[in-house]
């Protein structure tokens, strides 16, 4: 198996690459109100239906590239997530309404993790939650276990049968 180090990208180095998006998304995560200083937040900040992202590159997956998922879950309040993701990999669609289950925890900080169960596959984010619409928390997602990385879980409403996400 090819060590992660002597693999490629666009004609950099993968470990150069994985750093700097690293880098990026925590000086993105820095500038990012927190929900709360002193917290008060807890699994329950995270409930209902939310609208899934993410975006980042496959290293160490076939097929390696660039990868985009979007999706619905619904978060219990308890710590555990159900829904499904349509997305691609590499530009080829692998996931079609492909249902997907997990668990999280927010520790009182307003900082947690996150843990999707795809299809073959489980990926462990680390998240923050941020001020969302309507008085609902939203979160920003953090991976760089199988290629950097990142996405949200922006609240969403289902008036009149539609997804709409909530607006200030």
């Amino acid at each position: 198996m090819k060590q992660l180090s002597s693999k490629t990208i666009c004609g950099l180095p993968a470990k150069i690459l994985i750093t700097m998006a690293i880098a990026a998304v925590l000086m993105v995560l820095t500038v990012l109100p927190a929900v709360a200083d002193d917290k008060g937040c807890s699994d329950a900040s995270l409930k209902g239906d939310y609208a899934y992202a993410v975006n980042g590159t496959a290293v160490t997956l076939p097929p390696a590239g660039p990868v985009g998922i979007l999706g619905k879950i619904t978060l219990d309040g308890n710590g555990a997530f159900s829904g499904s993701v349509n997305g691609s990999i590499a530009g080829v669609i692998l996931l079609t309404d492909v249902p997907v289950t997990g668990t999280y925890s927010v520790a009182s900080d307003c900082t947690g993790t996150l843990t999707t169960n795809y299809p073959g596959v489980t990926v462990h984010f680390n998240l923050v939650l941020v001020e969302g619409a309507k008085g609902r928390s939203a979160a920003e997602l953090v991976s760089g276990e199988t290629g950097p990385a990142t996405g949200t879980l922006n609240p969403v409403s289902t008036h009149g049968g539609r997804g709409e996400r909530f607006s200030d």
